[in-house]
């Protein structure tokens, strides 16, 4: 208990001599139990104390470069996270440069904190290649984020990692983003051997660094895995890369450029139930997809129709591609979930949507609908069943006729003439006829009868004349 006592002391006073020169400050926040640090530097770590019952800390500003520092204040750093409560949820460095070798050191100081999330946003990373002093105890961080950073390639310095097999062999998710990589040295890959989570999107990733990131045996316990955004055009070369990952469930592949789906024989594993292929500017999709697939996302491409056979989908999403018409879909017999709103559809027929017999949520939103009397009444008879319908009624707006144009759909009541004009049309033509016909029967008769009066007339002048005589 003394011991305690003294250590805490020690640290107070040189908390209280380092305050005078520092530049940075540390706000906690009580109720979200928050740290935040501005501009900080070895010189003034000290400051953290005023929040050291934080479970988040995030440092923003400031550099970390001077490896003098490193060591001089070790002994303090120590005891600091010596009285951080634990376990800790967030630690990030935001808008920072950083030693390369601080990240080893800093790992070295934190090994016996258990850490759910250590991330690095914007921050530029300088200096000698990694160099690592741990003890050889792994650390125990849960997750690992690296975005907006900047360092030296990876590829000439694979080697520097070997320093770290405890550590990477227990990471379970690891995030870089928007950090232009373009490769992961297959030496570092084989590295992450309990890796369930792997987000690198919105990098420079190509078909053939993808191979050779994801060598053989690398990332084995891979069950996320986002490639978003990058440099990726062949689908089946991805398919080929990918289908010896047995674990693997969600793949994100969005925001690519395949454009078309090649026949090929790739067959993907049959863990892989969610797949996005949204963004990717596809025209056609044909068999060559995960066939235990659930979830599927299409949205934004430029798909006019669609005819495949996934057994186990339960949600497509169609949304802003080029259907006119969801007669044809192919064979979904358990899907749950359809998306189609952007597509210039025009009109819905209720036969449609209950040809999917498990359907128990639709989306049609912002599509220029011809909002004709047969489907007014169809889609307000499916909003009153047991089907959900997303954004209705605000999101369904007519498009023609001109009389009902910008209108909601659910706002729209034809009146009976209007939705019965052919009948309307032949009810009159027959009446027109009638008419015609009376007014022809009319005439003849009057006909005959002005011819019968003219001629009794003429009979009676004849008999008059010869009674004279």
């Amino acid at each position: 208990m003394k011991m305690k006592i003294s250590q805490s002391f020690v640290i107070l006073l040189l908390f209280v001599q380092k305050m005078t020169k520092a530049d940075g400050d540390c706000l906690y926040n009580m109720h979200l139990k928050q740290c935040s640090c501005s501009h900080l530097d070895l010189a003034n770590i000290m400051r953290i104390i005023s929040c050291i019952q934080a479970s988040s800390f995030e440092f923003n500003g400031g550099s970390f470069i001077n490896t003098e520092d490193f060591m001089t204040f070790n002994i303090e750093m120590e005891q600091v996270l010596g009285m951080v409560r634990v376990p800790v949820t967030k630690i990030t460095f935001v808008n920072l440069v950083l030693s390369e070798e601080f990240l080893s050191i800093f790992i070295n100081w934190v090994y016996k904190i258990p850490i759910k999330l250590l991330a690095f946003e914007n921050t530029t990373f300088v200096g000698k290649p990694i160099r690592s002093n741990m003890s050889g105890l792994p650390p125990r961080i849960s997750s690992l984020q690296f975005i907006r950073v900047s360092s030296h390639p990876l590829i000439p310095r694979d080697s520097a990692f070997s320093e770290f097999p405890n550590w990477m062999s227990n990471l379970e998710e690891l995030t870089v983003m928007r950090s232009q990589l373009r490769n992961i040295p297959c030496n570092v890959s084989l590295h992450f051997q309990a890796l369930s989570s792997l987000d690198l999107s919105e990098n420079l990733l190509q078909d053939e660094t993808i191979t050779s990131s994801f060598c053989n045996g690398s990332f084995p316990s891979l069950k996320m895995l986002k490639l978003r955004n990058n440099n990726l055009v062949n689908y089946e070369a991805v398919c080929q890369t990918f289908s010896n990952y047995y674990l693997l469930i969600h793949l994100d592949l969005s925001q690519n450029s395949f454009f078309n789906m090649s026949n090929s024989s790739c067959v993907w594993q049959p863990s892989l139930s969610h797949l996005n292929l949204s963004y990717t500017g596809l025209e056609h999709v044909n068999s060559n997809l995960p066939q235990n697939c659930e979830v599927l996302d299409l949205s934004h491409n430029k798909i006019e129709f669609l005819n495949i056979s996934l057994h186990k989908l339960k949600e497509l999403y169609l949304s802003y591609n080029m259907f006119s018409t969801l007669s044809t879909m192919g064979n979904l017999p358990l899907l749950q979930v359809l998306a189609v709103d952007g597509n210039p559809i025009k009109t819905l027929q209720r036969g449609q949507l209950q040809y999917f017999k498990h359907l128990n949520s639709f989306k049609g939103d912002n599509i220029p609908y011809t909002c004709s009397c047969s489907f007014v009444h169809e889609i307000k008879e499916i909003a009153e069943t047991g089907l959900t319908i997303q954004q209705w009624p605000d999101g369904y707006i007519c498009d023609s006729p001109i009389l009902v144009k910008g209108k909601l759909v659910n706002d729209v009541n034809h009146s009976f003439f209007e939705c019965h004009t052919s009948l309307l049309t032949v009810v009159v033509c027959i009446v027109i006829l009638l008419l015609c016909v009376a007014i022809i029967i009319c005439f003849v008769k009057i006909q005959r009868s002005s011819k019968t009066r003219s001629q009794q007339i003429q009979t009676g002048n004849s008999n008059s004349v010869h009674f004279q005589s």
